[in-house]
């Protein structure tokens, strides 16, 4: 038993942080078809691919989100623009086809 050495205890924990401040956020990314490598444009540190999909894929949903919210603006100023042409349309007199006009 002389060939196993001891180890003194160590507390393993994890950080779970997706980014600490004054690092970079790796959203620069480059992808190497041949080798399946990922690195990051800007600092080029090597990614996992797992990490990368994962960042691709949150970052796709925080688009749809946004476009969402907006088409959901959109469609309220739609609305209201339905909305303040027939109260313009109420307010304005209506001409007489009848009459000629002045010009």
């Amino acid at each position: 038993m002389s060939s196993v050495l001891p180890f003194a205890r160590m507390r393993v924990t994890t950080d779970d942080r997706m980014h600490r401040p004054g690092e970079c956020a790796h959203r620069n990314i480059r992808l190497d078809p041949r080798g399946g490598i990922v690195t990051c444009r800007d600092c080029s540190a090597t990614l996992t691919p797992f990490w990368a999909l994962t960042m691709l894929a949150d970052q796709y949903a925080v688009a749809l989100t946004h476009i969402e919210r907006l088409e959901t603006r959109l469609a309220r100023a739609d609305s209201r623009i339905l909305e303040l042409s027939a109260e313009l349309d109420c307010r304005q007199p209506t001409k007489d086809p009848s009459k000629p006009s002045s010009t």
